[in-house]
């Protein structure tokens, strides 16, 4: 039976106990840690907006320190930015030092109203090395828009278990910047790069195991607009499903970002 471990850093800041939860879970070869913030040991936000961040990435490194893992064995990362579009420079300069060489991570970066005092958190997805034979793999196919260039994977894959982790999917394709005005126009770009990571993969829907719907300013007509081609795409296999509605995503004409979590076959 699958084994479930909490995981804590050393001199962990107030946060866990207030609020009660842990650091990071280690469920057999994959430690699932919880969103890092640029905390004081007393739980107080950085004021700096730089240096919450740098803070916020150390306290990341000290919880996959304490679950056995460093910065390359990290899968997948979700970061939160109460002003994307500000604050975007400074997270990179930081991001460009804990991930100066390729492979890069897949990423995906979401504008939020709220984030407990806090304006920067990163959550991670780490595999706890084994062996040396099983490590995590980064792929970028050429059917997809060029994410490499930007320091990022579109696919990590976690061996052994063989979970693939994509980034969160926009309306970019291959060899053009561009992106369609209208809601329902960005996501079928966005589920056609979903589709043709399937095809990279040798996955079918059927071995779909999480999507994740990212729509700004969201109403129920706006999800239904961006899930309806992820409706076409699945028929009838039936992967778990989670929508938010966010403030901002990775650029202002962004409206919608897709996050995906398949079984390799």
């Amino acid at each position: 039976m699958a084994q479930r471990h909490a995981v804590f850093p050393a001199n962990r800041h107030a946060l866990y106990e207030k609020h009660g939860y842990s650091a990071a879970v280690r469920s057999d070869d994959l430690l699932f840690v919880s969103g890092q913030v640029g905390s004081r040991p007393d739980g107080s936000p950085e004021p700096d907006f730089e240096a919450q961040v740098r803070v916020a990435f150390a306290n990341l490194e000290a919880t996959l320190a304490a679950g056995g893992c460093t910065f390359d064995d990290i899968v997948d990362v979700t970061s939160f930015h109460t002003d994307p579009e500000k604050q975007m420079g400074a997270v990179m300069a930081v991001k460009k030092e804990k991930f100066s060489q390729t492979p890069y991570p897949n990423w995906t970066a979401v504008g939020v109203n709220w984030l407990a005092g806090f304006d920067f958190e990163i959550k991670v997805t780490a595999r706890i090395p084994s062996r040396p034979s099983a490590p995590v793999s980064r792929r970028n196919p050429k059917t997809m828009w060029d994410m490499a260039s930007l320091g990022y994977s579109h696919i990590s894959v976690a061996e052994p278990g063989r979970l693939a982790f994509l980034s969160g999917q926009i309306a970019v394709k291959p060899g053009s910047e561009g992106v369609p005005e209208d809601l329902a126009g960005q996501a079928k770009l966005a589920t056609a790069s979903l589709a043709a990571a399937l095809k990279d993969l040798e996955a079918t829907t059927q071995d779909i195991v999480m999507l994740r719907v990212y729509v700004v300013n969201a109403t129920m007509e706006a999800f239904g607009q961006a899930i309806a081609p992820l409706r076409e795409l699945v028929g009838d296999a039936m992967p778990s499903i989670t929508t938010i509605g966010v403030q901002a995503l990775y650029k202002p004409e962004i409206k919608v970002e897709i996050e995906m979590v398949v079984r390799v076959p």
